[in-house]
């Protein structure tokens, strides 16, 4: 009876409990107010899904003039350790990538025309016959190393979380996004390449972005955008909900399976019998949101029976 009512109760969970923001940047493990040194978009916990407008820069409003004069920008030196909280967990799979761009003067009246460059990806923990695991799933903060190599000056931080669940047609990935501004001291004179402009970054047409994760299977995965600087460094590391990402490239499992292995009994998955090939809906909004209170329920379970 209390397995079937909460069914029923995580059935009614709110589509927008679904959505999620990154107000808060993470220092050497210390998190800062929300919306201190991140600027504070208009669009809520919404999604951007329009690759090629204003707001994909740093979210909708982000760049408004009465966010640029109350966002602080914070010191930090190159090799320091530094992420988002997210709010509230990750709940869509999809991969998660930061960009950088160096302002020419202040970056608190920088609107991020100028160029960027990647220095963090979080993809994949694992590929098998059931489909793509992604080691964002349920992160609630994350963390990366500052480069070395980044030189000394002030910069426009942005995380950008790509929702799949429902990217099987043009416009359908949803992009969660943040700005951080921050002051880089102890820099070296290292040179970021490649370089892209935002927007301009992608079409949309990207098979990392246009990509049906549910028929046919994915066998392998390959996010949009530019290489990260300095070293590619893909992050394949799995978290589970309220753990952080370590920033870590070396010994990750997902970045040895990248064909999943054929179904156990040799064949393939059947094509449904309209023909049609299955799409997610926003609708998985409300089932992320329920999977997610799953979870918590679960943690909670474990905690009692110890």
């Amino acid at each position: 009876m209390r397995f079937v009512a909460f069914l029923a109760a995580a059935a009614i969970v709110p589509q927008a409990m679904a959505h999620y923001v990154f107000p808060a940047l993470i220092v050497n493990g210390e998190e800062t107010e929300r919306y201190e040194f991140v600027r504070a978009s208009t669009n809520s916990n919404s999604p951007v899904t329009d690759v090629t407008s204003d707001g994909f820069v740093c979210n909708i409003g982000a760049n408004d003039a009465s966010v640029l004069a109350k966002t602080k920008t914070k010191a930090v030196k190159a090799g320091d350790e530094i992420g988002f909280t997210a709010e509230s967990d990750i709940s869509h799979p999809g991969p998660l990538a930061v960009y950088m761009s160096k302002a020419p003067s202040g970056v608190a009246s920088y609107k991020g025309d100028g160029d960027w460059f990647k220095v963090y990806e979080l993809t994949t923990s694992d590929i098998t016959s059931a489909g793509l695991q992604w080691a964002s799933d349920g992160l609630r903060n994350f963390t990366f190393t500052l480069p070395k190599e980044v030189p000394t000056g002030e910069y426009l931080v942005r995380v950008e979380h790509t929702a799949l669940h429902a990217a099987g047609s043009k416009d359908g990935a949803q992009f969660y996004i943040s700005c951080a501004q921050i002051s880089v001291t102890g820099g070296a004179s290292g040179t970021p390449t490649p370089t892209v402009k935002i927007p301009g970054v992608y079409t949309g047409e990207e098979p990392g972005i246009l990509i049906n994760l549910y028929y046919p299977v994915p066998t392998s995965y390959t996010p949009a955008g530019p290489a990260t600087w300095p070293n590619k460094c893909v992050d394949h590391t799995g978290n589970l909900a309220g753990q952080t990402s370590d920033g870590d490239c070396t010994g990750d499992a997902g970045a040895t399976t990248p064909v999943a292995p054929a179904p156990s009994n040799g064949t393939a998955p059947e094509t449904p019998s309209n023909g049609t090939t299955p799409e997610a809906s926003d609708e998985g909004c409300e089932a992320a949101a329920a999977r997610r209170q799953a979870r918590s329920m679960r943690r909670r379970t474990t905690r009692l029976a110890l």
